[in-house]
């Protein structure tokens, strides 16, 4: 079906992942979005540990389904908006391993397939994943493939302040030892000993967040974390966190080893709040280096072999002393002075609001619905 221009074009999503929650809410001209459940499956031989790994899908109320992170199964028109090609191959065959030659290659005839219209990464970063992953080198893959960033909403100044002082308060989220969460308390421990007025927030759950199969180094953080007064350990609300955390939080930091795009930064850059993380992956891509926030380079470590899987094994030293050590000097930089917080704010604010805006994410999304129903 093609848009006579008047009605709306009816989008089917197919998965309430919170960067799809988040524009949802914020639709393009003349497009309409509406969640829809897969059709249930009795068995399936085909296990992910992504959710709703290839669902199956059919709509007749819908000209278009926008499948969320993982590939789909149907017969209507679809894109595919997703991190990197490695989510588009994560699965297997009743649990048993599939080689990766012979995933890709589904994939692959599954997007040359008339139905399929588009492949949308998060990132530049992402899309490169198609060769340095994939290693294709299909035109016809390419030419259905491009890049739109996620967007961010615009945050009110009301909610956005700079603080003159040097008694910051700091922030970090996420999957503890994955995203760099050693590194940020041994860096605060050292801190503290220069500016003991500073705090730091911890948005994890020691039940939930704190994966790692190494029970020594677990326990030896959370020790560390419960002794030190100045901590605050505990998931948040999604309101606690945008109407109080982030207004009050004065640095951002994410010095993470694996990333598939890192959306948190782009929040905290939504409230004008300087970010120090690694470069990794697509996170150059949000973050420009002594100009919006800090980048430690992690180009000297092979991230990918050392922290494969969602579970941290272990933290080589050397590597944990680098990342630490780097964090540690950013952090004083920006602590020491309220003016260079100010300046990296403001410039993360403005990023936030036109490279990662709705205005721009719209306008690219709205030209690719176009013309997947010409």
């Amino acid at each position: 079906m093609v848009n006579d221009g008047q009605s709306k074009i009816r989008i089917a999503l197919t998965e309430q992942h919170g960067v799809a929650m988040e524009y949802c809410q914020f639709p393009p001209d003349g497009v309409e979005y509406e969640f829809i459940r897969p059709f249930p499956s009795a068995h399936s031989v085909i296990r992910s540990p992504i959710k709703s790994y290839f669902g199956r899908y059919e709509t007749k109320e819908h000209e278009l389904i926008e499948a969320v992170l993982s590939p789909i199964f149907t017969k209507n028109k679809w894109i595919y908006y997703l991190a990197n090609f490695q989510e588009a191959v994560a699965f297997s065959f009743l649990g048993l391993p599939i080689l990766k030659s012979i995933r890709i290659a589904f994939i692959t005839n599954m997007i040359l397939k008339d139905n399929f219209k588009k492949m949308i990464f998060w990132s530049n970063a992402g899309k490169d994943t198609l060769m340095s992953y994939g290693k294709i080198d299909d035109d016809r893959i390419f030419r259905k493939s491009t890049v739109v960033y996620p967007a961010i909403r615009e945050i009110s100044n009301v909610h956005i302040r700079f603080n003159s002082k040097k008694d910051v308060n700091l922030l970090f989220s996420g999957d503890f030892f994955r995203k760099g969460g050693v590194n940020v308390v041994d860096a605060f421990e050292r801190i503290q000993k220069l500016f003991p007025g500073v705090r730091l927030r911890l948005c994890c759950d020691d039940k939930i967040d704190f994966n790692t199969e190494n029970i020594v180094l677990k326990n030896e953080y959370l020790d560390k974390i419960k002794r030190n007064t100045a901590v605050i350990l505990g998931r948040a609300t999604r309101s606690d966190i945008m109407d109080d955390i982030l207004p009050n939080t004065d640095i951002y930091l994410l010095p993470t080893y694996v990333e598939a795009f890192g959306y948190a930064i782009l929040e905290a850059m939504a409230y004008g709040i300087p970010v120090i993380a690694t470069n990794h992956f697509a996170i150059p891509e949000m973050v420009e280096h002594n100009r919006s926030g800090f980048l430690i380079d992690t180009s000297g470590y092979d991230c990918d072999r050392l922290f494969r899987g969602y579970v941290v094994k272990d933290v080589p030293r050397d590597f944990r002393e680098h990342v630490t050590d780097e964090l540690f000097k950013y952090m004083c930089r920006l602590i020491e002075s309220p003016n260079l917080r100010e300046t990296f704010g403001r410039a993360g604010l403005d990023t936030a609001r036109t490279k990662f805006s709705f205005r721009e994410r719209n306008m690219k999304m709205s030209r690719i619905y176009r013309e997947a129903l010409a």
